[in-house]
């Protein structure tokens, strides 16, 4: 397997594992805060959706996000701001942040993931030495990125995953990961 096609894989299974995840949420536990602080499951799927949009769109292909120029900024009720993706929110915004529907949530998840895999699908990691501003300062390469799109999207769907669990308990104990979905 070439890196296009673990790459491909790793964003193709996280998906997969979090449509397993988050397939069956009510609308309250999509809000629930296990404290008046901390973020709920509807904010960290939105942050890690609005992350992987600025990363692929913006910084890699030089784009508006789709937030932007794809309408969901306006289907979410909030800012046309790019620069907004949840870092840096003090304790009231994150208090104060309105967990939206579980379907719009995954509506515009399904239009970001859809848009990185297109990218690639494209992608020729063997010809490709761009180097992006990064956002902390300096310059970072499309692999480099990937790589740190690949920790996000586990460190937050993991935190989803804790945080059902802890509302609803151990469901699925013989849950063995997306791999094992498709046998």
């Amino acid at each position: 397997m070439n890196l296009q096609a673990f790459v491909i894989k790793v964003f193709e299974l996280h998906r997969d594992d979090l449509a397993e995840v988050i397939g069956d949420l009510t609308q309250d536990e999509v809000a629930w805060r296990p404290a008046p602080a901390a973020n709920p499951i509807g904010f960290l799927l939105w942050h890690l959706t609005r992350v992987e949009d600025g990363w692929v769109q913006r910084v890699i292909q030089r784009e508006k996000h789709l937030w932007v120029r794809a309408g969901w900024a306006v289907r979410f009720g909030m800012p046309e701001d790019q620069r907004d993706m949840g870092f840096d929110y003090r304790e009231d915004q994150i208090r104060d942040f309105a967990a939206p529907s579980l379907e719009l949530l995954r509506d515009y998840f399904d239009a970001v993931r859809g848009g990185t895999l297109d990218f690639l699908a494209s992608w020729d990691p063997e010809a490709d030495d761009a180097e992006h501003r990064a956002p902390w300062g300096g310059t970072v390469g499309t692999a480099d990125i990937l790589a740190q799109l690949a920790w996000e999207m586990n460190q937050h769907a993991g935190q989803i995953a804790y945080l059902k669990g802890l509302q609803r308990g151990l469901l699925r104990p013989d849950y063995m990961g997306p791999l094992s979905l498709s046998g």
